[in-house]
């Protein structure tokens, strides 16, 4: 009895139809595709398919500056970017590589930011580098004079801040994606209009804007998203009706606690058919009383998110930073609780020295 060897249909299809196809899947989609039979195994290795899609998921990388720095890196493919960027930090979830060194030098990593309102993007950054940092930290042979030097002693001991917009104009742009931008942010003033009485356009914000910052070691070709995409708090200024400030970030296990990486945009929605006025897009690093870290300790948890877990469910990483900010506010309460007991303890020293002193005064004066 003979046996048909089976063969794949999609052998009768042209390549180029093949990468057609694929081009048009997001990234779980292709890589499942690429299971399907060898055709499509050998398609879906095509870089520029990847890189196709990275582009569309994340503008910031069709930018010259990006590509110059990503094409310069050890990457290995714009697969492995997509895999890198693509899912979130996952809380809790400790380093693959418990082993890693924590040392980093500020200047092998790239930020790439995007903003999306409503899946469009309006906003795209490249920041390469970290300002006001200098690499001093692993060279043993960087000799540096005393004002490097007491540059390096004010990066390594203040709190870290990385800002997005402190050496730009603090006005949206994408490059070549402005009508698309312009078009975006006009459509988000359209709702202020719409909502402008309401008092409800946190809630929007909340439900259609979503942000992106993937942070990209040059030296190591490693990527990850610091971003939790949809806001953990929206909050309209009171002295202003028109800005907002929306809180983004993502938890980083370190050896023995977590650390939280604090992503903070600051917006002010103007008049109708104008674009969004940008006032900070900016990165600090908290532990979990919510105390600001150094920018030494700051660049060990960077380098830190580079191995760490990270999940597709997005409920999942929800639940986690859920569970981050209880034990967050469990510590807070513990630390006011120390705090009183202290000052009751001061207020009882300071009240006991003064009945002695009333005491010795009255009896030998």
């Amino acid at each position: 009895m003979e046996f048909s060897t089976p063969s794949c249909e999609f052998q009768r299809l042209n390549r180029d139809l093949l990468s057609d196809t694929l081009a048009r899947l997001d990234g779980s989609s292709m890589a499942a595709a690429s299971c399907a039979c060898s055709d499509f195994r050998d398609v879906a290795q095509d870089q520029r398919l990847w890189q196709q899609l990275c582009h569309s998921t994340w503008p910031s990388t069709a930018m010259e500056e990006a590509q110059r720095l990503i094409s310069s890196s050890p990457l290995g493919g714009f697969n492995k970017f997509y895999a890198d960027s693509y899912p979130l930090v996952l809380p809790y979830g400790n380093p693959a590589c418990p082993g890693i060194s924590t040392s980093a030098w500020p200047s092998v990593f790239v930020s790439l930011i995007d903003i999306y309102y409503k899946k469009k993007c309006i906003l795209s950054k490249v920041v390469d580098g970290i300002p006001e940092a200098s690499d001093v930290y692993n060279d043993k042979a960087y000799n540096c004079d005393e004002t490097s030097n007491d540059h390096h002693m004010w990066f390594s001991n203040c709190p870290f801040k990385l800002d997005a917009l402190i050496f730009e104009s603090r006005t949206a742009a994408t490059g070549d994606n402005d009508h698309t931008t312009a078009a975006a942010a006009s459509a988000i003033n359209r709702n202020v209009e719409e909502r402008k009485w309401r008092g409800d356009f946190c809630k929007v914000l909340k439900d259609d804007l979503r942000l992106s910052w993937v942070l990209f070691d040059k030296k190591k070709g490693k990527a990850v998203n610091l971003s939790s995409w949809k806001p953990l708090l929206v909050q309209r200024s009171w002295h202003s009706g028109m800005d907002y400030m929306l809180r983004f970030g993502s938890i980083v296990s370190m050896d023995e606690h977590l650390a939280e990486c604090v992503i903070l945009v600051r917006c002010m929605l103007t008049e109708r058919g104008k674009p969004v006025m940008w006032r900070e897009i900016s990165m600090t690093i908290e532990d979990m009383a919510g105390e600001p870290l150094n920018g030494r300790n700051s660049l060990m948890v960077l380098n830190r998110a580079l191995h760490c877990l990270r999940s597709k469910n997005h409920l999942q990483v929800e639940e986690g930073y859920q569970r981050f900010e209880r034990e967050k506010k469990e510590i807070r309460k513990k630390k006011e609780h120390w705090e009183a007991l202290a000052d009751r303890l001061c207020i009882s020293i300071e009240i006991a020295v003064f009945i002695i002193f009333a005491y010795a005064c009255t009896t030998f004066f």
